[in-house]
C-alpha cells in the first residue's frame, strides 16, 4: 500500500490548468545540519568556548581568591598563589565543557548520519585546541618562571 502526497501525485500527474492556477502554499524544505538548526547553532557556540571558557574560569577564581585569601598568603601576586585551586576550576570546567560538547556532537550525528554536519563545529574545536596549546607554548617562553 503506496501513500501518496501532494508532491508525489503532482509530480506522477501532468500539470493540468486547473491544477496549475490553485494557489496551493509552498513549504522551503530546510535541509538539517544547516545553520538553522538549533543543536547546530549550540555545537558551534560550545566548539568556540572550548579555550576562552576555562581560560575565563580560571582568573575570575584566581581573582577570588587573591581577594579573599583564605589561606592568608602574603605574596598573592606570584603566579603560583592558589595554584592548585585555578587549575582545578579551570580543568573541570574544560572537562565538564567537553562532555556537553560530545553529547551535543553524538546528538547531531545521530539525527543526521553524517559527520558533514559537524564540519564546522569540529574545525572550531580544533582551531580551539591548536591555538590553546600555542598559547600556552609561546606563555613558556616569554614567561619562563
Amino acid at each position: 500500500m503506496s501513500e501518496s502526497t501532494p508532491a508525489r501525485s503532482a509530480a506522477a500527474s501532468p500539470a493540468s490548468p486547473a491544477s496549475a492556477s490553485s494557489s496551493a502554499p509552498v513549504t522551503k524544505v530546510i535541509p538539517r545540519g544547516t545553520s538553522t538548526s538549533l543543536l547546530y547553532t549550540i555545537a558551534v557556540i560550545l566548539s568556540s568556548l572550548v579555550f576562552a571558557l576555562p581560560f575565563t574560569v580560571g582568573r575570575v577564581v584566581e581573582g577570588i581568591l587573591d581577594t579573599a585569601n583564605p589561606d592568608g598568603i602574603k605574596a598573592t601576586g606570584e603566579g603560583s598563589a592558589y595554584l592548585g585551586q585555578i587549575l582545578g576550576w579551570a580543568f573541570g570546567v574544560l572537562g565538564v565543557l567537553l562532555l556537553v560538547v560530545i553529547v551535543v556532537y553524538a546528538l547531531i550525528y545521530r539525527r543526521e548520519r553524517t559527520l558533514d554536519a559537524l564540519k564546522l563545529p569540529l574545525m572550531v574545536v580544533a582551531i580551539q585546541i591548536v591555538l590553546g596549546v600555542l598559547t600556552l607554548v609561546f606563555t613558556q617562553f616569554t614567561n619562563p618562571s
